[in-house]
Parts: structure tokens; C-alpha cells; sequence
């Protein structure tokens, strides 16, 4: 049986955050066997351009399983009544964040999947300030 269509206004990927044991060798990997372009870094994270998109380098902390996908990111086309949709279709909200240029919902996806909605004014910009980041990271 199929399954009626959710009215999210999803758009594509806005990014995706992997979780690495070594910071530097997976920031060389990408920036120069791959030529990605560094948006911003810190001591814990980096956040790489292609496109329009956005891969962000997670240091993984003690005792999270490196090599694999952090969280999804996913761009919606507006943000109002996003909220109220996402909790008519039973789906888990576990936070909300504020940025200055982009508002962002995460839930709980399936099997462990972490799940971010983003709505950005303009999706060109990613600045450092406004880098991806879920609860209890920080992106300064």
C-alpha cells in the first residue's frame, strides 16, 4: 500500500555531516583529491563547499562509531507551519534551532538516523557562523 505524500516542501540536501577518527587526513582527502573548497574549520569540525552543498567533518567523541554519517541535512522550500506538519504526520521532533540566516528542525529518523530539516532565505549562503550543526555540537 502506498503511502500518501507529506507536505514537507522538501527540496534536496542541504548537507551531510560525517563522523571521522582523523580530521586533518579526511579534510586533505576531500579538499585536495576531490577539490572541495573549506567553508570553515575548527578544532572538532570542518565544513566543506561543493556547489551549493554543504559536507561537514565531525571529530567523532569517545565512543561514537567513526565512518559514517553523523546526521542528513535536508533543504524544505518554506519554513512556516513547517512545524505544525511534522508533528501532524507523528513524526519525532527532538529540537528546533535559530540561526541568523536559517531555521532548522531535527528529528528522529528510522534505526537511528538523525534527520535535519533546514529552510535558509537564500540557500546559496553557508557562512561559518551558520554552519550545520545538530544539539549539542557547537559550529563556533
Amino acid at each position: 500500500m502506498k503511502s500518501p505524500p507529506r507536505e514537507f516542501g522538501l527540496v534536496g540536501f542541504d548537507h551531510v555531516d560525517l563522523r571521522v577518527r582523523d580530521l586533518a587526513k579526511a579534510r586533505r582527502f576531500f579538499v585536495e583529491q576531490l577539490g572541495m573548497e573549506v567553508l570553515g574549520d575548527a578544532e572538532d569540525h570542518a565544513y566543506l563547499l561543493f556547489g551549493d552543498q554543504v559536507l561537514g567533518l565531525h571529530l567523532a567523541k569517545d565512543g561514537e562509531p567513526v565512518g559514517g554519517v553523523d546526521h542528513i541535512a535536508l533543504r524544505v522550500s518554506e519554513w512556516t507551519g513547517l512545524k505544525s506538519r511534522v508533528q501532524r504526520a507523528r513524526v519525532v521532533i527532538t529540537g528546533e534551532k535559530e540561526r541568523q540566516d536559517s531555521r532548522s528542525l531535527y528529528l528522529r529518523g528510522p534505526v537511528g538516523i538523525k534527520i535535519e530539516l533546514v529552510w535558509r532565505p537564500d540557500p546559496s549562503a553557508h557562512a561559518l557562523d551558520q554552519a550545520p550543526c545538530l544539539p549539542g555540537r557547537t559550529a563556533d
